[in-house]
């Protein structure tokens, strides 16, 4: 299922073949932009937990003053 035989499809007045190619671009897309923004978040993630260590590095420090 592809946008071509989507366009094939609806030129050919095959309305419902092009609904379903069109459901099927439709869920690849969202399938790819949900696995990025997964990344996204887990790239997120990573990055904060040494800032935590800092910030606890930071407290120790002003107990001990």
């Amino acid at each position: 299922m592809s946008i071509e035989n989507m366009i094939k499809n609806i030129g050919d007045g095959e309305n419902v073949a092009a609904g379903k190619d069109f459901e099927s671009v439709i869920a690849q897309k969202m399938s790819a932009a949900l696995d990025a923004k997964k990344i996204e978040l887990a790239s997120k993630i990573g990055k904060k937990l040494p800032e935590a260590e800092e910030e606890q590095e930071i407290v120790n420090t002003e107990e001990g003053l």
